[in-house]
C-alpha cells in the first residue's frame, strides 16, 4: 500500500511539474529578427587572414511575456574563420522605449531602464515600434525594430 501511495505521489509531482513548465512556456512568445550582417567593409574579407567580419551577424530577440511585457536583447553571432562553428554574444537591453507604431512621434511612448517594458494597454506586439539601447565591447548602441503581423514567432 505504501509503495502504491509513493508511486502515485511521485507521478502526481511529475505531472504538476510538467503542467507548470508547459504553462510557463506558453506565457512567452519569442521573436528572432536578423538585423544585418555586420561587415566592416574590408576588401579582402573573403580571406581568412582579413580582419573583416564577413561572418558576423546581428540579431534582436524580443520575448513577449503574457502578452503584456516585452524583454529585448541584442545578439551577435561570429563564425570561426577556421572551424565551422559560431560563437554567440548576448547583450541585454539597458533601456527600452515602445511607441504606438501608427504615430511617428514620441507622444504615445513608454520607456524603461533595463531589458523589459510594458506594452501599452490595449495594444499588441504588432502595434508598437521598439527602440532599445545596449552595450557591446564598451560602446553604447541603439537599434529600432517593429514586429509586423507577418513575422512569425520562433517559439
Amino acid at each position: 500500500m505504501q509503495k502504491s501511495l509513493l508511486s502515485i505521489a511521485a507521478l502526481t509531482s511529475v505531472l504538476v511539474t510538467q503542467v507548470l513548465i508547459n504553462s510557463a512556456q506558453a506565457a512567452e512568445t519569442i521573436y528572432k529578427l536578423r538585423l544585418r550582417d555586420a561587415a566592416t567593409g574590408n576588401v579582402q574579407q573573403g580571406s581568412v587572414f582579413s580582419p573583416g567580419d564577413l561572418d558576423r551577424e546581428e540579431w534582436v530577440v524580443v520575448t513577449v511575456i503574457d502578452n503584456r511585457r516585452i524583454r529585448v536583447r541584442h545578439a551577435t553571432s561570429v563564425q570561426n574563420k577556421f572551424l565551422p562553428t559560431r560563437t554567440w554574444f548576448d547583450h541585454p537591453a539597458t533601456a527600452i522605449r515602445v511607441c504606438v507604431a501608427e504615430e511617428f512621434d514620441n507622444r504615445n511612448c513608454q520607456s524603461a531602464q533595463g531589458d523589459t517594458v510594458d506594452i501599452p494597454t490595449g495594444r499588441s506586439i504588432h502595434d508598437v515600434a521598439i527602440d532599445f539601447r545596449y552595450s557591446e565591447a564598451g560602446s553604447l548602441y541603439t537599434r529600432a525594430v517593429q514586429i509586423t503581423p507577418d513575422i512569425r514567432p520562433s517559439r
